[in-house]
Parts: structure tokens; C-alpha cells; sequence
């Protein structure tokens, strides 16, 4: 699920690296005029993976959590998921979770209305999407790197008026109107 999904946005692909348990994509958008690098940090979802992943956390601007809405198990696990976030990763990354397989509703076991109660219950966005079908894909990246994006101006903004503080870590370009934001997905 989660690679047929990467591979769908990711047709136009520039980089690709894959370790055990990791596997590492770039993709730049264009994003309300700029020009935005996306690193993907595809981490496994299995428990044996669970320590290597961790560290991806850290420096994460965006995580997707991604189940699968034909195997309840794999909907019930978002919550470790959302557990081990809260403890490694910034306490601002923007998350979202994401109901993949939406084209397979013969064979549901996860109701949309449970994936969208559940992410109200953390406050986290929600979309169905299907991988095969292209449905959601580039909409959700979209979302997730337009909520980071978002995020970044409102820091720079209220740096810049309270004159105060260390910098704010952007990698950006003005000149080519660029930016670069890392997202993991789960």
C-alpha cells in the first residue's frame, strides 16, 4: 500500500535510495509559486522496525501515518504510532493519517467514519486515498507540505516581529523561489 502510494506521486521521481526498513524518495512541487523539494523518508511499519524508525522522526517537518482500510490491525496500530510521534518527533511536526485502498470498499474493515474519528480524537487531518486508482495521492502530499509550509511562514513572520530568538532553520532560496521540507511517512 504505502509503496504503490509513493511510487504514484512519485512517477517523476529524481532520487531513490532503499535500506532495510527505510526507503528514501525526492520529489520537487510547485506550491503556490515556489518550488519545494520534498525528502520522503518511507520507514517500515513492522514492530521490528520500530527503533530504526524513531530516528526519522526528529528532523521530520510532516509524517503521514498510513493504514490500510481492508486490515483493521493495521488502522488499530496508527495509535502506537501516534504514541511513539509524540514521544521522538517534534512536538510541531504536522501529521495526517491516511485510509489507503479506498478503491477496495468491497472489502473494508476500517469505516471512513472511524479513520475520521480518530484522527478529530488527536487533531490530526484525515483523507481516504487509493494508490492504484490515483485517488487523494497528490492531494494529500499537497495538503501535508502546504500545512508545513504554512507553519514556516507563521515562525518566520512571528521571528521577524519579535526580534528576538535564534534563527529559524529554513532551507530556502528565495532567488528560485524554493524550499525543502522532510516528510516521513509511516
Amino acid at each position: 500500500g504505502k509503496q504503490t502510494l509513493l511510487f504514484r506521486l512519485l512517477q517523476s521521481l529524481r532520487v531513490s535510495l532503499s535500506l532495510t526498513g527505510i526507503d528514501f524518495k525526492i520529489r520537487t512541487i510547485e506550491l503556490d509559486g515556489k518550488k519545494i523539494k520534498l525528502q520522503i523518508w518511507d520507514t517500515a511499519g513492522q514492530e521490528r522496525f520500530r527503533t530504526i524508525t524513531t530516528a526519522y522522526y526528529r528532523g521530520a517537518m510532516g509524517i503521514m501515518l498510513v493504514y490500510d482500510i481492508t486490515n483493521e490491525k493495521s488502522f488499530d496500530n496508527i495509535k502506537n504510532w501516534i504514541r511513539n510521534i509524540e514521544e521522538h518527533a517534534s512536538s510541531d511536526v504536522e501529521r495526517m493519517i491516511l485510509g489507503n485502498k479506498c478503491d477496495m470498499n468491497e472489502k473494508r474493515q476500517v469505516s471512513k467514519e472511524k479513520g475520521e474519528k480518530l484522527a478529530i480524537d488527536y487533531g490530526i487531518k484525515f483523507l481516504e486515498t487509493s494508490a492504484k486508482s490515483s485517488i487523494n495521492v497528490e492531494e494529500a502530499f499537497f495538503t501535508l507540505a502546504r500545512d508545513i509550509m504554512t507553519k514556516l511562514n507563521r515562525k518566520m513572520n512571528d521571528n521577524s516581529s519579535s526580534g528576538a530568538g535564534g534563527p529559524v532553520k529554513i532551507t530556502e532560496n528565495r532567488s528560485k523561489k524554493s524550499s525543502f521540507f522532510r516528510c516521513t511517512l509511516l
